[in-house]
């Protein structure tokens, strides 16, 4: 696999392709994605977000400073093959416990391999425009280019124009009740390309490894993964009136 020197601007030029069509249309569903996922200025692009990211190795102990060892392109070659073969297959989560704001407390978080989390950026670029497209503009949150800096921003301006109340509210578990069902029929509304579909239930049903033990989850998503919102960031929503 060789490096497109070009791969950041043919990358953004596909998404920007993909939010027209999906913004132009909000009903179709996309139906060839997964040629896209396998593009090597994709898988490249990829890359580039998961070493920016760092991160911690996943259960293989292959860590960003290992693959730059292993040289990236043949390992990325690798990762091609086995989508394009149809042989690729996720590697359970490696489960760590992080600590919450609250002193004693910790947060679960389970982490991918530097393999499947170039997968799962890699769906995530040409996923993301599509469902970028039907948001509202007052939707901040876990969104590219907003935060909930501009969510409190929002917040003042809509107060300066004589708005008089906030409301503040937190999912107890959130993403760990998320059903599994309700999510795929979300996505399923603007993808019908099955192979994607397909990487997504993959994903979504990955089991954990605590202990030495591999526990399967029948509900809810992992945080942790490029595919799901960060964990440092606040999971309440606050609007204002």
């Amino acid at each position: 696999m060789t490096r497109h020197a070009d791969g950041v601007d043919s990358v953004r030029a596909l998404q920007r392709v993909l939010y027209r069509c999906a913004k132009s249309d909000p009903d179709r569903r996309f139906h060839a994605l997964y040629c896209h996922v396998v593009r090597d200025d994709v898988l490249w692009r990829a890359w580039h977000d998961v070493r920016s990211n760092r991160g911690a190795p996943g259960v293989d102990d292959i860590s960003i400073d290992d693959v730059e060892r292993l040289g990236v392109g043949e390992y990325l070659h690798g990762i091609a093959a086995d989508l394009r073969a149809g042989c690729y297959r996720p590697a359970v989560l490696r489960r760590v416990e992080i600590p919450k704001s609250e002193p004693g407390k910790t947060r679960p978080l389970s982490i991918p391999t530097v393999r499947d989390r170039i997968v799962m950026t890699a769906a995530k670029l040409v996923l993301e425009p599509i469902f970028e497209a039907q948001f509202l503009p007052v939707s901040h949150g876990f969104r590219p280019g907003r935060s909930p800096l501009g969510a409190c921003e929002a917040i003042r301006a809509e107060v300066n124009r004589g708005r008089t109340w906030v409301f503040d509210a937190d999912v107890a578990d959130c993403f760990g009740s998320l059903d599994r069902r309700a999510v795929m029929s979300q996505v399923e509304r603007r993808v019908s390309d099955h192979q994607i579909l397909r990487l997504i239930r993959a994903w979504l049903k990955i089991g954990v490894l605590d202990d030495g033990v591999v526990t399967d989850r029948s509900t809810g998503v992992p945080q942790g993964s490029p595919i799901t919102p960060p964990t440092h960031l606040a999971t309440s929503s606050s609007r204002s009136r």
